[in-house]
């Protein structure tokens, strides 16, 4: 019997929004024995945080940082806090979520300042009902 590794640790997690309503999403993210996850890292860069939503054809339709600046529409800096308990909170205005109805894929991942390392830490689909 051949013996299984997976390097994937994001959570599959599929996501409905109502557009035109505001988006908001916490998540804590936590070891295996359940203490909270270093979203600092050993040269103490933080990790900044993405949630990027893509279209069938994988173009970015929508996304969220948690960076000050530096994005272009359709990505909204300043989005998401990452507070040292590893809490993730993504809190977006009603006037980001025109998107049009429909089904779509999206992904939410960390990047370190310093080295750039990267953890996708939910993957899934990004549901948009209108009406």
């Amino acid at each position: 019997m051949a013996t299984k590794i997976s390097a994937d640790i994001a959570s599959a997690v599929d996501i409905t929004v109502r557009r035109n309503d505001s988006f908001y999403l916490k998540t804590e993210l936590t070891n295996n024995d359940g203490t909270a996850y270093n979203v600092v890292d050993a040269t103490d860069a933080t990790y900044k945080a993405h949630f990027e939503v893509y279209d069938s054809s994988d173009v970015l339709v929508l996304g969220f940082t948690s960076l000050t600046s530096g994005s272009t529409i359709p990505v909204y800096d300043g989005k998401i806090t990452v507070s040292t308990t590893a809490s993730l909170v993504i809190k977006a205005a009603a006037n980001l979520m025109t998107i049009r109805s429909g089904s779509y894929k999206y992904k939410y991942y960390i990047k370190s300042d310093a080295d750039g390392e990267t953890n996708t830490i939910m993957v899934g689909k990004f549901k948009v009902v209108d009406i």
